[in-house]
């Protein structure tokens, strides 16, 4: 036990490195040795509670790899999960600085805002849409402290799911009256199509995302809190972005998030 402890730790401070010189670091696994899924998870938390203690808040929860396409990129079988701080947000309106992250890259997604809380286990898709607030479009910003992004399954998890940051929309629509299944997203970067694709490919349906998510929270105690922001995965596979890039990613009925990328 006290190894695999020693192991954890090894990964916080190599993580918590990374992040802070935004630099990219050699694997983990082959560095330190390799952990269980619930051991980087505990990883995740670690770092996660760091940053809490200099004043960040929980704004919600990531989900990554819901769809087919980031599986096959990432070489993950599954979903994982992330947290999202304040230190998360970002606005169309200004300009994302690429100097703030180690490789990035951008995912058109589907997002929620929970009205009511949910608490796993045993959640089902009428809980979800009786909980939601709304549905709002956003681009999740995502990252690799891992060289090359030749991050493991675990590396990634420890990695807080390769989060980096959440833009959403310019509005907020109601659940009701919205086919999540068919709302597409269509992406350019320069003026030239990248991808488009709709919700039925996160996990079938975003509401799925949802449902696993509070499931998997519950798992280990937590929850999703009132005001909470899910992102449910991208639709399509994600897009590395450099100075000088221009995106635009456009939902059917979620509107427009349209953004330049600086040095």
């Amino acid at each position: 036990m006290e190894n695999r402890d020693a192991i954890k730790r090894l990964w916080f401070k190599a993580l918590l490195e990374a992040n802070k010189e935004t630099r990219p670091m050699d694997s983990l696994s082959s560095a330190f040795g390799d952990l269980t899924m619930e051991e980087a998870y505990e990883v995740q938390d670690m770092s996660v509670k760091e940053r809490l203690k200099k004043g960040e808040r929980v704004i919600g929860w990531k989900v990554g790899a819901t769809s087919r396409a980031v599986m096959d990129q990432l070489k993950i079988n599954e979903p994982i999960l992330g947290c999202m701080t304040s230190r998360s947000e970002y606005s169309f309106l200004n300009e994302v600085k690429a100097s703030h992250f180690c490789s990035p890259a951008v995912e058109g997604e589907i997002a929620f805002v929970m009205g009511k809380p949910l608490k796993g286990p045993g959640i089902t898709r009428k809980d979800v849409i009786r909980a939601a607030e709304g549905i709002m479009g956003a681009v999740e910003l995502v990252d690799c402290r891992v060289t090359d992004w030749q991050s493991t399954t675990t590396e990634a998890i420890a990695d807080n799911a390769l989060h980096g940051g959440i833009m959403l929309g310019p509005f907020m629509r109601p659940i009701s009256g919205l086919d999540l299944i068919h709302e597409g997203v269509v992406m350019h970067r320069n003026g030239h199509l990248l991808a488009s694709a709709c919700g039925v490919e996160a996990l079938g349906d975003p509401l799925n995302v949802v449902v696993w998510l509070a499931n998997k929270l519950g798992e280990s105690g937590k929850e999703l809190d009132a005001g909470a922001v899910v992102s449910t995965g991208s639709l399509t596979r994600f897009f590395f972005v450099n100075p000088g890039d221009v995106i635009d990613v456009c939902f059917t009925n979620l509107g427009r998030i349209h953004f330049s990328i600086g040095e």
